[in-house]
């Protein structure tokens, strides 16, 4: 016969699973700069001077930065003379195009901390079933006993 269960274990088990389902919503959607983390950094606009055919070599753009005119390598090519096209600089040489940087939200490493940090939760509470489980009926009933006669 087996052991009805207390329907408030139920209740807990969905508070538990609630409670992570905020978790992950919380994890996903605050913004990067409010745990600290760089802000991208932002596009600009140059003008191509000089266009490197593609194998060759890379195109040369200029742009304004805070009142001086700058000029570096693309990293890209086929651009034409006097063509504009927004660039990111990262302070070397050599700047990249735009275009090429991924946008959206930095979601991978939280949502890999967050799966990790699920599994050890799951693990341990499968872990706490296993062990404080109680004890099932035998499968096997035992035979009734048989009266002696004196």
């Amino acid at each position: 016969m087996a052991v009805p269960r207390s329907p408030d274990r139920w209740v807990f088990i969905l508070l538990v699973v609630g409670l992570v389902g905020i978790g992950v919503a919380v994890a996903l959607l605050v913004p990067a700069r409010v745990l600290g983390a760089e802000e991208p950094p932002r596009p600009v606009t140059a003008t191509v001077v000089e266009s490197g055919s593609c194998g060759q070599g890379m195109d040369t753009v200029e742009w304004d930065a805070d009142g001086q005119k700058k000029q570096a390598k693309l990293d890209g090519c086929g651009h034409r003379k006097g063509e504009t096209v927004d660039i990111i600089n990262t302070g070397g040489e050599m700047v990249s195009s735009a275009a090429s940087l991924p946008v959206g939200l930095p979601v991978g490493r939280r949502l890999t901390a967050l799966l990790l940090c699920m599994a050890a939760l799951a693990g341990g509470f499968y872990a706490f079933l296993f062990r404080y489980a109680p004890l099932r009926a035998p499968a096997v009933m035992p035979s009734p006993r048989q009266e002696s006669v004196s």
